[in-house]
């Protein structure tokens, strides 16, 4: 009587839905098992059991549910299959065949080690899948090698919009190890007595044993959430989603040792590092300029290459095997620069960030948290990401300003927020376009435009992504989009790999359009031919009505653009856009509008003085309001008339 009423309270508790409960209109699968049971051992190597199951309700989710693939790395884990069928409407069962199995394996030549990667991928396929039917896979992964040997580390959740019927995460582990667990959004269920959890409770891997603790949380939403441009966009916090993070580490700067025991020892410069480093300074005796020479050769000369071996994932390759190779990943450029700005006495050291942008780091130290490796000189204050294409010395992608960083090596305050340099705008951008309009709708003239820090960065990889006929045909197809005949000619700095990561970058363009002004009579904006989207022509098109209730990402900028339009006899300009100016704490704006003798000047200025980093959402919807202003202004359009 006692188990049955524990296995009746079990499921009374468990949260699987009723026949009557709702499910929300927009759902196109139920996921009716999201399961996952880690057993730990002492050495910190985990045996994890997956249960996956999804009821497809609607056609478009059947491409994406016939298929299920299982990663795992095969120098440090084995994997296995334990069940995987398709469930008829009808209740049928139908087993997923030998033959239905797909396995990817990644090797060397001749039984060498690859270089890349060492994940298989097992691709499930299910059999006699249609909409109604349920398909389901248990599978076990178990470690042979600990990533970090003796630590744990877990993050493990659900998602806010997936429907899900049932979710659970079990975790078993030696009561000797200590573990500091943070959930949110997630129930957590009081330990199992033991005949109770001897049922289908008990983890397939091990029978209960003493000195184990087990911990187990569920999750249950039918009605998820649908994603609302006002509500989610902009910045999650680690505790946004329902979660679990399970960790030994007992601060970040204790994962940060754990990575410098195995990566710092690499970054000791030999005397082919220091050979090299010396051939690249050459005659340069500035340090910062020697660090700037070091860190754009370490950009462009060693090409991206993932390390998804073992432990590859968390600890760089060998110098020797990156420089032979001239490749590597984000460990092996920061570990590489490292050691060549030491051959060089210039001190540095090793950042780890989220290269996904999380702006902050759950409480519990958990490894998922930083994913990213990159290099900090102390001597400036300056971050580097050697990762980064294109991105200029003193400068870092837009998305790393404002993320906690964690410093390897550090005895002190190892944890940190990376700031941008206040001094200057991290994004500068200025153009000047001539136009002269003929009485007869053509017009000709020029654009050009000098970019400087993360915006010549931007516009130099828009150009370096045309092909030469595409540089050709570039002013042709840009007047096209606005149903006009034009010619023209392209000119930009060199795109040569030794001067991709200039803090400047500039472009002319000269043009003649047929059919500037198509009508007799009418209207154009005076915006560049050509410019970046986030120039004045995006601000022009600001929402008034959208309001935030996230923070945002955001960065400071200053646009300045200029036109000058000379009038040919036979054109008049009969209507122009008012001048504005404002000065606020978020934005100032000055637009000056002027006739002269040979047509019209217009100058626009606008510094965004957003906190690069994160804005919080009443910072943004106060920009909002000042923004809108602006666009109300740059909506504005010249009135003409011809008469040719």
């Amino acid at each position: 009587m006692k188990r049955i009423l524990l296995l009746l309270a079990f499921v009374l508790s468990c949260g699987v839905a009723s026949a009557a409960e709702p499910v929300a209109a927009q759902v196109d699968v139920i996921y009716t098992d999201v399961d996952t049971e880690y057993d730990i051992d002492a050495e910190g190597r985990m045996t994890t059991v997956y249960g996956y199951g999804a009821r497809i309700l609607h056609e478009r989710a059947l491409e994406g549910e016939k298929t299920r693939a299982i990663r795992y790395s095969r120098s440090i884990q084995t994997a296995e299959v334990l069940d995987a069928w398709t469930q008829k409407a009808d209740g049928q069962r139908v087993a997923v065949p030998k033959n239905n199995y797909q396995t990817t394996t990644h090797g060397g030549r001749d039984s060498g080690n690859p270089f890349f990667s060492d994940i298989e991928r097992i691709t499930v396929v299910f059999p006699d899948v249609e909409v109604g039917d349920t398909v389901y896979l248990r599978y076990r992964i178990r470690d042979t090698e600990a990533i970090f040997p003796g630590a744990v580390s877990i993050s493990d959740g659900f998602s806010l919009f997936s429907a899900i019927e049932s979710g659970r995460i079990a975790l078993r582990a030696p009561e000797n190890l200590s573990l500091t667990m943070e959930t949110h959004q997630l129930e957590e269920f009081p330990a199992l007595l033991e005949d109770a959890a001897l049922e289908r409770l008990a983890l397939e891997t091990h029978q209960l044993e003493d000195g184990v603790v087990t911990h187990e949380w569920r999750y249950h939403n039918l009605q998820p959430r649908a994603w609302d441009e006002e509500q989610d966009v902009g910045v999650w916090r680690s505790g946004d989603m329902p979660s679990l993070y399970v960790s030994t580490f007992k601060s970040y700067a204790e994962i940060a040792q754990a990575y410098a025991a195995r990566a710092l020892p690499k970054a000791e410069p030999d005397e082919r590092i220091r050979a090299q480093a010396a051939e690249i300074v050459g005659d340069e005796k500035d340090p910062r300029e020697q660090a700037r020479l070091l860190y754009e050769w370490v950009s462009t000369r060693i090409s991206y290459a993932g390390n998804c071996i073992g432990v590859g994932a968390v600890v760089p390759r060998d110098l020797a095997v990156v420089l032979d190779n001239r490749m590597g990943d984000c460990k092996d450029k920061a570990t590489l620069l490292q050691a060549l700005l030491t051959a060089q006495g210039i001190a540095s050291e090793q950042v780890l960030i989220n290269a996904g942008g999380q702006y902050d780091l759950p409480q519990t130290p958990v490894v998922a948290a930083v994913n990213h490796v990159m290099n900090y000189l102390p001597q400036w204050n300056l971050y580097a990401d050697a990762t980064a294409e294109a991105i200029p010395f003193g400068y870092l992608p837009q998305g790393a300003y404002g993320q906690p960083v964690i410093h390897v090596g550090a005895t002190e305050n190892a944890v940190r927020v990376v700031a941008a340099d206040r001094k200057k705008p991290v994004f500068q951008q200025f153009i000047h376009t001539t136009l002269k309009l003929a009485a007869d709708g053509s017009a000709s003239g020029s654009v050009q435009a000098r970019l400087d820090g993360t915006a010549a960065a931007a516009w130099r990889a828009d150009f370096m992504k045309l092909k030469s006929e595409q540089r050709d045909k570039f002013v042709e197809n840009l007047f096209r989009r606005g149903g006009m005949r034009a010619s023209g000619v392209l000119d930009t700095d060199d795109l040569a790999p030794a001067l991709r990561l200039s803090d400047r970058f500039e472009v002319n363009i000269r043009f003649q359009v047929d059919n500037f002004l198509k009508a007799r009579s009418g209207a154009f904006a005076p915006f560049p031919a050509y410019s970046y989207d986030s120039g004045l022509y995006r601000m022009a098109a600001i929402d008034d009505d959208k309001t935030y209730q996230r923070d945002q990402a955001c960065h400071d900028m200053k646009l300045h653009e200029i036109f000058d339009i000379t009038l040919d006899p036979g054109v008049q300009l009969i209507h122009l856009p008012e001048s504005l100016t404002l000065n606020t704490p978020y934005l100032d704006f000055k637009s000056s509008v002027k006739r002269n003798k040979k047509g019209l000047h217009v100058e626009r200025i606008l510094h965004d003085k957003a906190p690069t980093g994160v804005c919080s959402a009443a910072y943004q919807n106060a920009w909002q309001k000042v923004a809108a202003a602006i666009a109300e202004n740059l909506q504005q359009q010249v009135l003409y008339k011809r008469n040719p």
